[in-house]
């Protein structure tokens, strides 16, 4: 073999080279791999890693930024602590007011909307200004005492009755002061064929049943009793309001603005202005009242039944003055018009009586005058289109909670204990859906649900136990009840009945209302075009008062009634078919007497639908707001 020599090299130097060159690059492989591989994996672990750390924070805030949440949100938890303790002591009438010199709970108890019957074994379950400390002042749905016969007591009819109509009313006319009932306050406003027949109450006492009434079932009697009563109240504002009068000045003929005299002044009201004079008359100088009435409306209007007008006349503004009656004769006055005050003997006061000055004037309505003619219908738990589809919740009772247990322990037994196949017909084998009765949860089997009642008088059954299930909304601090409300009213009073319910102290938001002109008669009941036209479809169905019953609100046949407004569901109208105030022989036309031709007919010509051309029937649905009793939150289970 030759010897390798340095020539050699530097002639085959290429094909030397080019041998090495795989050599080479199997060496850098390998060692690009052991090395930069190695250190670029452990940046792209990083980066994932750094990926999914920043994914939970999408929008990163600083340490100082989030101090700043965690104080807005304890402001915010402190904020609704104060608003349920507010609203809750207005409910019940509390008030600070000074007393001494200094600062102190004050309640009236007329402002107190959550009041027991009347009683001495259940006056000390009434709510006052010391709430927080008195444990005989229940939260709603706590175990009621029933040491001394309270759960009957409750049902009697002196008792429970007496919430809604005084028993011992006898004559409405004169017996004013008996007036203590929620149907009794809103008089002269009358009930489609009476109260019974729209407030929801347990008739009593056979509704009752022969057993002693469960505990949950008189909270539930109880707070049908304090929102029905608070709905009407906001009837009676209405009317109160109107019939109010307030002082305006005196002008002579040519318009010069005269002086304040004591025993000659005007007032007006919404409808009326009266300029009354009280002076003494010569001889025996005895006291005689004279004036002009004024129909300020541009509408003809009624004085009232018997054709006459009634002023409650106040001539002192001590306290506890009492008024006169101050009657007024005529049939009617139209707009406009001004007419002097005929001269009647009445007019003249009795001898000896004090006049100081003519103080204050008020109204009193009579069936013919009263602006809420009528109430056709009140129904609790009715929902609205908006909230048709929404489940009705129960109260969180824990005692509701305990016996839907068992009523499910003992509906699985009965289940098992029949076997498969046998399961009674029409049952399904389950249990019956918790907040449903059989024929009452005094007496007989809860195997079968009762339909809850709406309105109206009934059985525990229907009026208490099928109504379980009643809210909206049901939170430790408050309960939302939707409810829905019929009344006949002279259009021009329909924004009042609005703002009435709209200030409600006991919370009422209204989420649809809706009206029509009403054309049926006010001799009697109900004619049967007013009723709820709720979120559901009308079918035919069980008696009035009953959820998916024949019963329509405000509507006519099958179809949304004419002149609907307010937020609709599908399928609601778009808006109102002929406002108040358009159309021939319309409500609000003026005085809407067909072919008068504008002018008053003659006296005694009046005809019923003369009488009821300027009402209509106003639906308003709402959801009402019961705050729970106030306790001073507890910082460890508090959740912000």
């Amino acid at each position: 073999m030759a010897a390798v020599t340095k020539e050699t090299l530097k002639k085959h130097h290429f094909w030397i080279l080019v041998g090495l060159t795989p050599i080479l690059v199997l060496i850098a492989v390998i060692l690009i791999d052991s090395t930069v591989g190695a250190e670029i994996e452990t940046k792209a672990k990083k980066i994932a890693d750094d990926e999914k750390k920043l994914n939970g924070k999408d929008a990163p805030k600083s340490e100082k930024l989030l101090s700043l949440f965690g104080a807005q949100l304890d402001e915010l938890g402190r904020k609704r602590t104060d608003l349920w303790k507010e609203n809750w002591e207005r409910q019940i009438g509390l008030s600070v007011k000074k007393v001494n010199g200094k600062d102190a709970y004050v309640q009236d108890p007329v402002r107190n909307l959550l009041r027991w019957p009347k009683s001495a074994r259940l006056d000390r379950f009434n709510y006052g200004a010391d709430y927080a400390t008195n444990k005989t002042q229940l939260k709603f749905g706590a175990t009621i005492p029933n040491d001394s016969g309270e759960y009957n007591e409750f049902t009697k009819q002196e008792v429970y009755l007496a919430e809604f109509s005084n028993p011992f009313l006898k004559d409405p006319e004169r017996e004013v002061e008996k007036r203590t009932g929620m149907a009794d306050r809103v008089y002269p406003t009358a009930f489609a064929g009476g109260w019974q027949a729209v407030l929801r109450h347990v008739t009593t006492p056979a509704g009752w049943g022969e057993q002693v009434p469960k505990p949950e079932q008189l909270w539930l009697a109880l707070e049908d009793i304090w929102i029905q009563r608070a709905v009407l109240d906001a009837v009676k504002q209405v009317n109160d309001s109107v019939a109010r009068f307030h002082l305006v000045p005196r002008y002579d003929a040519n318009g010069v603005k005269l002086d304040d005299s004591k025993l000659e002044r005007s007032f007006s009201s919404r409808i009326w202005n009266v300029t009354l004079k009280v002076a003494q008359r010569p001889g025996d100088g005895r006291f005689v009242i004279t004036g002009t009435l004024r129909n300020v409306t541009d509408r003809l209007q009624l004085l009232g039944n018997g054709n006459m007008l009634v002023l409650n006349l106040w001539l002192s503004n001590a306290p506890g003055a009492q008024p006169i009656p101050f009657r007024i004769g005529g049939e009617f006055i139209p707009g406009g018009e001004v007419r002097p005050i005929a001269s009647a003997e009445e007019h003249l006061l009795p001898a000896g009586i004090s006049v100081e000055e003519i103080a204050r004037i008020e109204q009193v309505f009579d069936t013919k005058t009263v602006p809420i003619r009528r109430i056709d219908h009140l129904a609790l738990g009715k929902r609205d289109s908006r909230h048709a589809a929404f489940v009705l919740k129960e109260p969180e009772f824990a005692l509701f909670k305990k016996e839907a247990e068992a009523e499910k322990a003992k509906a699985d037994a009965a289940s098992s204990s029949s076997g498969p196949g046998n399961t009674p017909m029409g049952g399904g084998g389950g249990p019956p859906p918790m907040g449903s009765f059989g024929s009452g949860g005094n007496s007989g089997s809860n195997s079968a649900a009762v339909e809850g009642q709406l309105e109206g008088g009934g059985a525990i059954a229907s009026v208490i136990d099928g109504n379980r299930k009643r809210y909206i909304e049901a939170t430790q601090q408050i309960r939302r009840m939707p409810v829905a409300i019929t009344v006949v009213v002279d259009q021009a009073y329909m924004n009042d009945v609005m703002m009435a319910y709209a200030n409600l102290p006991m919370r009422f938001q209204i989420t649809q209302f809706h009206w029509q002109r009403f054309r049926g008669s006010l001799g009697g009941g109900s004619t049967g075009s007013s009723g709820f036209s709720g979120g559901s479809d009308d079918v035919a169905g069980p008696a009035r008062g009953t959820e998916g019953s024949g019963i329509k609100f405000g509507g006519s046949g099958g179809g949304p009634p004419p002149g609907m407004i307010g937020p609709m569901g599908p399928g609601g109208p778009k808006g109102p078919s002929m406002p108040p105030g358009t159309g021939p022989g319309f409500p609000g036309s003026g005085p809407s007497f067909p072919g008068s031709g504008g002018s008053a007919p003659p006296a005694g010509t009046f005809s019923e639908a003369q009488l009821t051309a300027g009402l209509v029937e106003l639906t308003i649905y709402g959801i009402v707001s019961v705050y729970e009793k106030y306790e001073t939150p507890d910082p460890a289970t508090t959740t912000p």
